[in-house]
């Protein structure tokens, strides 16, 4: 049913908790830190801000992310078509990706990571 899908379960949450450590150590290997943001509730909504001078590219950063999630951009048959892993453009340059743990697109557990840009040191 409807309510269903809008309604998941707790145990959701609580797998997206328990994957921000990995998430964090590659952030951190990447160069920026990660902050959670929102409720959890339906998806893990999940900002990346270039931390050190030298933070690697966005790209880069949700490759890995998605990599070590054995995660899916749009579908694992049709990711090949996907090299960019497909960013929606967001206010002050943040590009939002999606990565998600199913096929199921956003009737399955998805990570919602907004990267901000990289700027020149003042």
């Amino acid at each position: 049913s409807m309510k269903k899908l809008l309604d998941p379960s707790p145990a959701r949450a609580a797998a997206y908790v328990a994957l921000y450590p990995m998430l964090q150590q590659i952030a951190k290997r990447y160069g920026y830190a990660l902050a959670v943001h929102g409720s959890l509730h339906r998806d893990f909504d999940i900002v990346a801000i270039p931390w050190i001078e030298e933070a690697g590219e966005p790209l880069a950063l949700i490759k890995a992310m998605k990599t070590a999630m054995k995660a899916v951009t749009h579908h694992e048959d049709g990711d090949k078509w996907f090299k960019d892993c497909n960013p929606t453009k967001k206010p002050h340059g943040r590009l939002g990706y999606s990565l998600h743990f199913t096929n199921e697109g956003m009737h399955g557990g998805y990570i919602d990571i907004s990267v901000m840009p990289k700027t020149k040191a003042i």
